[in-house]
């Protein structure tokens, strides 16, 4: 039997590199170690390194078995550039593998991203944080891209995914889409996309302007549609392109039910902040009608004593001036269920200092025509200042 050289066995595990720290303790034993490699200790035994031929270093070997695995998951830039063109959006650099993010360009939102490959291709998420609403955006930045889109927007941008209040630019009627969907659908408006128009659409159309027709519908939206304005029970002459772009009802002289002209009265002017609107109205001393629109979260921001006639005058030269600028209704009969959407108009539209503007010049003119309101002060209370 040949004789066994420590020295020499000592040599065979330094040269496979190790750092021995005891002397040789036998050829099957744990051989306690430094790897020179990674640094961290061993306990492999002579036998498993030299004689069967292992890895001296457990740790290098797990290291060196998933670089092996890595290698042969890799996926070749020519496959991961059309699965995640697939995802809707452009590669901007080369293909930097899965285990960082890749740069491209978002083709719904336009914008650069920074996309996780497996999370796309593998786990099925979407590529753009944007579009999904998990990033958050300038509301300027929100405010160009839903203009872009056709809807000017009524109040501030609340989330990609929440209802943002907002006006379509061809049509003037009032919408709420989320920004994420305004991006997929090719009408961002409702009724432009339902514009062409059948009756049972053009009937809901007529119906949220506050006209019962009373005809079938005539067939095209320039035609003349015979219809009575709820408000006011009067029949009117609508036309539905008209009731579509103005948003308001053809009946501008109608008489109010329930208010009394022989009565004191009051004009008053109320703002809804989460609505972007402002409403003016009249209502009888006692009547409750402001508490009404209070409790549906409107505010006070003036209101003037008059008599019943005054009261009425004033409204309809409010409602005139409005007419006359071509400004569209603030709200939708959906968003009033207490009634009085039709004098309403949108903040974004008419300035709170020009409300006033209307609002005085409406008290002068109908006290011109008709001096003497009863009791109180001819001036207007200013009872709010809310923005």
């Amino acid at each position: 039997m040949a004789k066994i050289d420590p020295i020499a066995r000592a040599a065979a595990m330094s040269a496979r590199g190790l750092i021995l720290k005891d002397p040789y303790p036998g050829a099957d034993k744990p051989w306690p170690a430094i790897c020179k490699a990674c640094r961290q200790p061993t306990r492999s035994s002579y036998t498993s390194v030299i004689t069967k031929g292992q890895g001296p270093c457990f740790t290098c070997g797990q290291r060196k078995s998933s670089a092996a695995a890595a290698r042969k998951r890799a996926v070749p830039a020519e496959v991961a550039e059309t699965k995640i063109r697939e995802a809707n959006v452009k590669p901007l650099e080369t293909f930097p593998g899965t285990q960082g993010t890749w740069r491209c360009l978002c083709l719904t939102c336009l914008r650069e991203i920074d996309v996780w490959y497996s999370s796309v291709v593998y786990a099925g998420n979407g590529a753009c944080d944007y579009c999904s609403g998990s990033a958050q955006i300038p509301d300027a930045d929100a405010r160009g891209e839903l203009l872009a889109l056709g809807l000017e927007a009524l109040i501030p941008y609340p989330g990609s995914n929440e209802k943002w209040r907002s006006r379509c630019t061809t049509c003037k009627k009032i919408v709420d889409p989320t920004l994420c969907n305004a991006r997929k659908t090719k009408f961002s408006c409702r009724f432009c996309a339902q514009r062409a128009t059948h009756p049972d659409v053009a009937v809901e159309i007529m119906k949220e302007a506050g006209l019962r027709p009373l005809t079938a519908f005539p067939g095209s939206v320039k035609a003349v549609w015979r219809a009575e304005h709820v408000d006011c029970g009067k029949q009117v002459k609508a036309v539905l392109d008209k009731v579509i772009q103005r948003r308001r009802a053809s009946c501008i002289h109608c008489v109010r039910r329930g208010f009394k002209q022989a009565l004191p009265s009051s004009l008053y002017l109320l703002v809804h902040t989460d609505l972007g609107a402002a409403k003016i109205g009249i209502c009888n001393d006692g009547s409750g009608r402001i508490r009404v629109h209070e409790h549906n979260g409107w505010s006070q921001v003036l209101v003037t004593p008059l008599s019943g006639y005054q009261a009425v005058q004033a409204e309809q030269h409010v409602l005139k001036r409005w007419l006359a600028l071509d400004l569209p209704q603030g709200v939708s009969r959906l968003d009033m269920p207490q009634g009085g959407w039709t004098e309403t108009v949108a903040l974004r539209d008419r300035s709170l200092p020009e409300l006033r503007e209307d609002f005085d010049a409406a008290v002068n003119s109908a006290m011109t025509d008709c001096p003497g309101p009863p009791g109180g002060s001819s001036l207007s209370q200013e009872t709010g200042r809310l923005l």
